[in-house]
């Protein structure tokens, strides 16, 4: 308990320097650390990143923001409770993003660029954060226009994405450029576009999102989309052929996309232990250093993952695997540029809901 309040305290400490509001973070139960690590954290977050207008902005990519970075805007302060910076997020993105006339996201708006949308295909994990986000905030807050815009937008996604292969239903991650006709080997899809509590989630709402389909076919590739010595799935995979190959268009590594595979999947359910102890066993094999892309024919690690918002989602992975994470490595959410910061705070809103106990049910 003395271990919980003062790493909490510290937290807190911090989250007041940057915003003055530490009082915000909600009472949890008493042994939710990870929900009041969470909290805290969004605190930080919604200083480094957040605008007043309601803009996210990924400070490492010349300051854009996109349609992944107001979804994850989105969720973190739905889990906060924090109605006021979703609203502005959410009517941010609506209008500035939602400029399609097929109901999805435009991917990218670049503040130094006239007009700011630079980049008007979808990003359909974009996509899928935006529509979760709205069913869990309509949810949360008895809103029911929350919920058909989540409906709304699931539908669409499903409409403009969605195609049969040999390999199952799957999402293409945008409406143009990566079809069988668009990509020598295409289809050509990403693994870390199967956010799969979103997919079960998006099923419920809507009897058009055919969530066991494409949970079928995400967990069968993440089986068989494994590649080389160490066994990783590789951030863009062609279904062309009969078996799941790493894309030619790409470079062939487990990269910054495909570590929010385990997230993901460990954030839906434990019950992947064949799936989610390959990731663990890598990561163990070099301490922190194994948090690195790795080239996929070799198992080379070829450039490192710094910081504790990817040890985070190392953490996350144990706590699903039945083991006691370092509980001092999540609660360092000391200066992390936008993409690992969104990681820590995922990945502790992750334990919070999927594995409450697990920073305190170890000795």
């Amino acid at each position: 308990m003395k271990t919980r309040t003062r790493l909490l305290s510290l937290l807190l400490l911090g989250c007041s320097l940057f915003t003055g509001a530490a009082t915000a973070v909600r009472s949890q139960p008493e042994e939710n650390v990870a929900a009041d690590l969470a909290a805290g954290a969004w605190l930080v977050y919604r200083h480094n990143f957040l605008t007043e207008e309601g803009r996210v902005v990924d400070n490492r990519a010349g300051g854009i923001s996109h349609s992944e970075s107001q979804g994850y805007g989105m969720l973190m302060a739905e889990a906060a409770d924090d109605r006021d910076s979703f609203d502005r997020i959410w009517q941010w993105t609506k209008a500035n993003l939602f400029v399609r006339e097929d109901g999805l996201a435009a991917w990218r708006w670049d503040p130094t660029q006239m007009p700011p949308i630079t980049d008007r295909n979808n990003a359909t994990d974009g996509d899928l954060l935006i529509a979760w986000a709205l069913m869990r905030a309509g949810k949360r807050w008895g809103d029911a226009d929350l919920q058909r815009e989540a409906r709304r937008i699931s539908d669409a996604i499903i409409a403009r994405t969605a195609i049969d292969t040999a390999h199952g239903l799957v999402m293409l991650p945008g409406v143009q450029g990566f079809g069988e006709n668009d990509q020598a080997d295409g289809p050509v899809v990403n693994m870390a576009y199967w956010i799969f509590p979103a997919i079960v989630d998006l099923g419920r709402l809507s009897n058009r999102f055919p969530s066991a389909a494409l949970m079928d076919s995400g967990v069968r590739l993440l089986r068989e989309a494994r590649f080389g010595p160490a066994r990783l799935p590789a951030d863009w995979v062609s279904l062309s052929g009969e078996t799941p190959r790493p894309a030619s268009g790409y470079p062939s590594q487990f990269g910054y996309d495909a570590i929010r595979v385990p997230l993901y999947l460990a954030w839906y359910s434990r019950d992947y232990p064949d799936i989610l102890e390959v990731f663990a066993a890598h990561w163990k094999q070099f301490g922190q250093a194994s948090m690195s892309v790795v080239e996929l024919s070799t198992a080379t690690r070829l450039a490192p993952m710094p910081g504790p918002g990817y040890q985070a989602v190392a953490g996350l992975v144990e706590c699903s695997l039945g083991r006691r994470p370092d509980v001092a490595l999540l609660s360092d959410f000391s200066s992390q540029d936008y993409y690992p910061a969104t990681l820590h705070v995922l990945s502790l809103m992750a334990i919070a809901e999927r594995y409450p106990t697990c920073l305190t049910d170890f000795p």
